[in-house]
C-alpha cells in the first residue's frame, strides 16, 4: 500500500557530495529538505568501508580543491585545514619511475629515463608548465569566482581576468585540440606520445591537461578518516540544521502533474511530495525509467540515453601486514600510477585485459594511522576494466544486480592476478596480504546506480560528451525537476559535483542567471 508523507520544499535524490552540499545550502535558506539515498550509507562515489580493522575508500581515492571545495566547506562552517593532507603522486612504467614534486625535477627524471627524447620532453613541459603555473596563480588561495556573491564575485572575476590574461594566447589551441593529438605532435617516441598524451582519456580536451598537472603538483588532497569523512561531515551538518536523510531508499519514479514534477515514489511504494526535485544520480535512468519519456524532447532524451560515460574500474582492497617503513621504500607516495604497456586496451573479450592497462595504487593509511590496525596499512589498487568485459563479467547480462558462479570465479581470478602483478611495485606483496577483496564495475553500479559503473560522470572524450559545447545543464524540460552532480557538469568529479550542489540550491530559487552573475 502506498503511504504518503508530509510535503517538503525540496527532495534531493542521492546523498553523494552534490546532494549533501545542495541540501546544506537549502536548509540554511530555511527550506524543509529530504534526501533519499539508494545506498546503505551516505557518500556515493566517496563512500568507504572498514574490514577487519582496515579502512578502504570504495570509489574515489583523493580530491582536488581548485578554489571550490574548501571555500564551500568554509562557507558551510565545517572546514578545518588540519583535517586535510597532501596526496602526492608518482608515475611508473617499465622504463621510468618519477615522483611528481616540481617541474624541474620531473623534466630531469624523465629525460634521464628517455635521454634520446630529451628535446621532446622539454617541448611538452614548455607547453604544459606555463598553463599549469597560471592555474596555480588563478586558483591558489582564491575562491572560484562562481562561489561568492555581489561585489566580491566581480572583484575575483577581475583579478582572474588580469592574472589569466597570458592564458588567452593558449586558449584557441587548448579549447579545440585533444591532448592525445598534441602528444603525437610533440613526441617522436610513441611510448611518450601515449604516456603524456593519453594518460587521461583519448580526445580529452587539451585544457584539461593543465588542470591535471596543476592538481598533480599542487592540489590533490585527502581528508583524515578517508573521503567518507567528507560525506559524514556534510551529512552531520545537514541533519543538525534540520535536514532529513533516508538511506536504502531507491527512487523509482518522479511524480508529475502535467509537465511539472510534484514528488517521488520509492521502490517500496513510499511517496514523498515536494515543490522541487533535484536528481543528482543516473540521468539515463531518469529519462528512461523514472519519468514518462514523453516529457523530454526526443533530442534531449537521445543525447542522454546514448551519451558515453567515464571509465569504469576494478578496485582491489588489500589489508597489508606491512609497516610504514617497509611500504614507503617501495610505494614512496600516496598514489602511484603504473603503466604496464604503452597502449590503450579496449578489447572486452580479452581475458587478460585487466593485466594490460594502467594501475593506480593508493596508500590510504599513509597519513591517518587510524585507517589500519597498528603497524599495518590499507592499500587500494584500481585498474580500468569495462562494465561489459567477458560477457558482462560472466553473467551474460547488463543488469548490475546479476551475479552467478562464473562471476564469483572471475572475481577471484582477477583479484589473484592483481596481487601478482602488483608485486612489480610492491615486491613480496602476496605474503603480506591479510585481507583481500575485489569490487567490479558491477559492484559500484549496484551500490550507486552509476550507469556502466562510471567513476566520473560523462566521458572525458570532448567529442562525445552530451555536454560538449556547454559548461553545465541544471534545468530539465520537466518543470521543478533539476539536475546536479557528476552528470550535470563537465568535467565531473568531487569538486565540480560540490559546485553543482551550491549552484542548484541558489539557482532554483533565485534564477540561474542571477545566481551565476550576481
Amino acid at each position: 500500500m502506498v503511504k504518503s508523507t508530509n510535503k517538503y520544499d525540496v527532495i534531493i535524490i542521492g546523498a553523494g557530495v552534490s546532494g549533501l552540499v545542495c541540501g546544506n545550502y537549502l536548509v540554511r535558506r530555511g527550506k524543509k529538505v529530504l534526501i533519499l539515498e539508494h545506498g546503505r550509507m551516505v557518500g556515493g562515489n566517496i563512500s568507504g568501508i572498514r574490514r577487519k580493522g582496515y579502512f578502504f575508500d570504495a570509489g574515489s581515492q583523493s580530491t582536488e580543491n581548485v578554489g571550490i571545495l574548501f571555500p564551500i566547506l568554509q562557507e558551510l562552517g565545517i572546514f578545518n585545514p588540519d583535517d586535510w593532507d597532501q596526496a602526492d603522486w608518482r608515475w611508473m612504467t617499465p622504463d621510468c619511475d618519477v615522483v611528481l614534486r616540481d617541474f624541474e625535477q620531473i623534466r630531469g627524471d624523465f629525460k634521464s629515463s628517455f635521454p634520446e627524447s630529451a628535446s621532446d620532453i622539454d617541448a611538452w613541459f614548455d607547453f604544459i608548465e606555463p598553463g599549469c603555473n597560471l592555474m596555480k596563480d588563478l586558483m591558489g588561495g582564491t575562491p572560484f569566482p562562481l562561489l561568492p556573491r555581489g561585489a566580491e564575485k566581480y572583484r575575483l572575476m577581475a583579478k582572474m581576468s588580469k592574472v589569466g590574461m597570458p592564458m588567452l594566447k593558449l586558449m584557441p589551441e587548448t579549447l579545440r585540440k585533444p591532448g592525445s593529438e598534441k602528444g603525437r605532435e610533440l613526441f617522436r617516441d610513441p611510448r611518450l606520445a601515449f604516456l603524456f598524451g593519453e594518460f587521461g582519456n583519448a580526445n580529452m580536451l587539451l585544457f584539461m591537461y593543465y588542470a591535471f598537472w596543476y592538481s598533480f603538483l599542487y592540489d590533490y588532497t585527502y581528508p583524515k578518516g578517508g573521503l567518507v569523512a567528507l560525506a559524514d561531515m556534510l551529512a552531520d551538518s545537514f541533519r543538525e540544521k534540520g535536514g532529513e536523510i533516508i538511506l536504502s531508499s531507491t527512487v523509482d519514479r518522479i511524480l508529475t502533474e502535467g509537465d511539472k514534477a510534484v514528488g517521488v515514489e520509492t521502490a517500496d511504494g513510499e511517496q514523498y511530495r515536494a515543490e522541487k526535485i533535484v536528481n543528482t544520480g543516473n540521468p539515463k535512468r531518469l529519462v528512461t525509467q523514472m519519468c514518462d519519456p514523453s516529457l523530454f524532447p526526443a533530442k534531449f532524451r537521445e543525447r542522454i540515453k546514448s551519451g558515453p560515460v567515464s571509465i569504469s574500474v576494478i578496485t582491489a582492497f588489500l589489508g597489508l601486514d606491512l609497516s610504514d617503513g617497509e611500504l614507503a621504500r617501495n610505494m614512496k607516495t600516496h598514489h602511484t600510477l603504473y603503466w604496464r604497456t604503452y597502449d590503450a586496451h579496449a578489447d572486452i573479450y580479452d581475458p587478460d585485459l585487466h593485466r594490460k592497462s594502467w594501475a593506480m595504487f593508493s596508500w590510504c593509511s599513509m597519513h591517518d594511522k587510524g585507517l589500519a590496525p597498528d603497524g599495518k596499512n590499507s592499500m587500494i589498487v584500481q585498474i580500468p576494466v569495462p562494465y561489459d568485459w567477458m560477457n558482462g563479467w560472466g553473467t551474460g547480462s547488463s543488469d548490475p544486480m546479476a551475479r552467478n558462479e562464473t562471476y564469483k570465479q572471475l572475481k577471484e581470478k582477477v583479484l589473484d592476478d592483481v596481487i601478482t602483478d602488483a608485486e612489480y611495485v610492491l615486491p613480496g606483496l602476496r605474503d603480506k596480504v591479510e585481507y583481500k577483496d575485489l569490487a567490479t564495475p558491477r559492484t559500484l553500479s549496484r551500490y550507486t546506480l552509476n550507469p556502466q559503473g562510471s567513476i566520473m560522470g560523462w566521458s572525458y572524450d570532448m567529442y562525445q560528451t552530451p555536454l560538449f559545447g556547454r559548461f553545465a545543464r541544471f534545468k530539465t524540460p520537466v518543470k521543478n525537476l533539476y539536475l546536479a552532480g557528476h552528470y550535470a557538469i563537465w568535467p565531473g568529479g568531487i569538486v565540480f559535483s560540490a559546485l553543482t550542489g551550491k549552484l542548484v540550491a541558489d539557482g532554483m530559487y533565485e534564477g540561474f542567471a542571477k545566481s551565476l552573475l550576481w
